[in-house]
């Protein structure tokens, strides 16, 4: 018979774990653990991930593999981990010999610390009732213990102490397994106060003990997130931000989707999903050396239920994305608008060498004050990264996969400046069938609908705003198409260019006007002739040229679409309206229509300044 706390409960959840369809094999985890057993220094870790990328399941193997009362050779000896991982002969021997070592030899204490916390009135309470199961525990293995006599007046009695004063009595050693550290405190179960007290009793339980063989501690917030380092240092920690250690075994990467998509191809004669799918919705998180991660709870659901959809509410809510965004931080709304049109944004972030500069000595109050927004975006950033709504490689932010990128696109109907690009959003798929069929009059009337009736009196409309418009007009294009902007083609630069993914399918080529006329736009086309060398870059399919004017004053909109083939010979023209006033229009710089007009409230404005500020950046 063995410990402790829940470890029946945690063996029980491993065997069905193993008994899954889709079950990948991330034993080899205790071979590298293995390896820090009773090693000062090394032995405790720390690992965090978001949710439902596979820490208690790894929690779960662990309590299995090394509790003394658990018979888990038939279990492990089937797995990766009885083998050995390493390429060096020497090392995988030393490698299985430990694996025989240390198998069912600890008693092993699981902590959950998110369970039954509703029932606790304060941290004590809470920490009490751990106390009074472990030694219910203890009258099972050590009946004779001293621990058990209740009747020595003014005795400690608390899991601390009754640990190491086991340890004394018996010479055992233990493993400690806990599972969801900072529920207690992302969640204010206890107040401010607790918080800290219960830092110290982890600090107490884990650091420098004689008691202690191994430690492994998980949940979603690394240690540093929450108090300073300082105050908890007896872990080695690896999180989203910083793991080049233990991150192929949370999640699964590419070579496992790919196995398990052949398993599933095996096992379902009938099913529907392909890699490519999997891919495009559930791909993106990127380890440290840019190896793919994709979101197991998510990639499980879609074979197991043959069908391709957003799992994300099984893994975190969707409130908690609105509620983590502060959209009060200066840049915030522009950055975001720019992840989710599938943008990547360089910034440093908090555990990549960034260095706090709040403290440095500056007369300048205009550099303090940007100083502290960039810190505040950093921080921001790196909580996103952590709770996996971001992923951040090569010092670039960006929105993992489709799956996240639909619930950005639902946090901007939570705000009313944001809620049109929602709506235009929305709207795009049916933007990009009426371009296909060919059908300017219904384009015109999407565009007026989702976008005209949201510009203010004030607000100003220039070439480069109405760019950022249609970027979110033809949003959902982009599963289909390779969307490239301001294209170097031909003779001159195109606004937007959609190279099919398949490239039997049609081209479409997009230039912009405001304030003069569609058909001054299509002969743009022509003049610079944007189509240059289709062919040869193996497009197969017809081109379709857009000139698209808006008219400012009256606020509406103009579209001609001309198909041709592959070899340019023309095949059909559609305009609307069809009778367009070809008269230019006399604006303030009308000479330079690209050059941005004079700042001015309202979106565009800050659309503007947003653009401007990237392309400072980039000079």
């Amino acid at each position: 018979m063995g410990f402790i706390i829940d470890s029946e409960n945690m063996y029980r959840k491993f065997n069905c774990l193993l008994k899954q369809k889709f079950f990948v094999d991330k034993s080899n985890i205790i071979n590298d653990f293995n390896k820090l057993i009773d090693i000062d220094g090394s032995k405790n870790v720390c690992i965090t991930k978001p949710r439902r990328f596979g820490k208690t399941s790894i929690a779960a193997m662990l309590t299995t593999y090394y509790s003394i009362g658990i018979d888990s050779h038939e279990i492990f000896d089937k797995l990766k981990v009885s083998k050995g991982k390493s390429s060096d002969e020497t090392e995988k021997k030393k490698e299985i010999e430990q694996y025989r070592k240390f198998q069912g030899k600890y008693h092993t204490l699981y902590f959950d610390f998110s369970s039954e916390l509703y029932k606790r009135n304060n941290l004590n309470d809470f920490l009490d009732s751990i106390n009074k199961i472990l030694k219910e525990d203890i009258k099972k293995i050590y009946p004779k213990s001293n621990i058990l006599n209740n009747n020595e007046k003014d005795k400690i009695d608390n899991l601390i102490y009754n640990l190491q004063y086991l340890h004394i009595e018996s010479k055992d050693i233990f493993i400690i397994i806990i599972d969801e550290w900072d529920y207690l405190i992302s969640n204010n179960v206890f107040p401010p106060e607790e918080k800290v007290e219960y830092i110290r009793f982890l600090k107490g339980l884990i650091k420098d003990k004689g008691y202690l063989a191994f430690a492994y501690m998980t949940g979603i917030s690394p240690i540093a997130k929450e108090f300073s380092q300082s105050t908890l240092n007896c872990f080695t920690e690896y999180s989203m931000l910083d793991d080049d250690e233990y991150y192929q075994y949370f999640g699964f990467t590419e070579q496992d989707v790919r196995d398990l998509c052949e398993k599933n191809k095996k096992i379902n004669k009938n099913n529907k999903i392909e890699y490519k799918d999997l891919e495009n919705w559930y791909n993106g998180y990127k380890a440290y050396n840019g190896e793919k991660i994709f979101n197991p709870w998510s990639v499980y659901h879609a074979l197991a239920n043959d069908k391709i959809k957003n799992y994300w509410n099984g893994t975190g809510r969707f409130d908690e994305l609105v509620n983590i965004i502060n959209f009060n931080i200066l840049g915030v709304k522009d950055d975001i608008l720019e992840l989710i049109k599938g943008k990547k944004i360089e910034i440093e972030i908090e555990g990549f060498g960034t260095e706090n500069n709040l403290n440095s000595s500056t007369n300048n109050k205009e550099t303090n004050e940007k100083t502290i927004e960039n810190e505040m975006k950093a921080e921001l950033y790196s909580k996103m990264v952590t709770f996996g709504f971001l992923t951040y490689y090569d010092g670039k932010i960006s929105i993992p996969n489709k799956e996240l990128e639909e619930k950005f696109v639902k946090v901007l109907r939570k705000y009313k400046d944001l809620k049109y690009y929602y709506n235009m959003i929305n709207n795009s798929e049916e933007m990009l069938k009426m371009t296909l069929k060919k059908n300017p009059e219904e384009i015109c009337k999407i565009l007026k609908n989702s976008h005209m009736e949201k510009i203010k009196p004030r607000d100003k409309m220039d070439h480069g705003n109405l760019k950022r418009v249609f970027e979110f007009a033809y949003f959902n294009a982009r599963i289909n198409y390779i969307v490239d902007e301001e294209v170097g083609k031909g003779k001159g630069i195109a606004d937007f260019i959609f190279y099919p993914k398949d490239k039997n399918k049609a081209v479409i080529i997009i230039e912009l006007k405001v304030n003069g006329s569609a058909k001054k736009a299509l002969k743009q086309i022509h003049l610079k002739e944007y189509y240059h060398d289709l062919k040869n870059d193996g497009y197969k399919g017809n081109i379709l040229l857009l000139g698209i004017n808006l008219n400012t004053k009256n606020k509406s909109y103009s579209c001609i679409i001309e198909e041709r083939d592959n070899k340019l010979e023309k095949i059909s023209v559609n305009e609307y309206p069809e009778s367009e006033n070809e008269k230019k229009i006399d604006q303030p710089n009308s000479k330079n229509k690209r050059k941005t007009d004079q700042e001015s409230d309202g979106i565009y404005k800050r659309l503007r300044s947003a653009t401007k500020r990237k392309k400072m950046i980039k000079k």
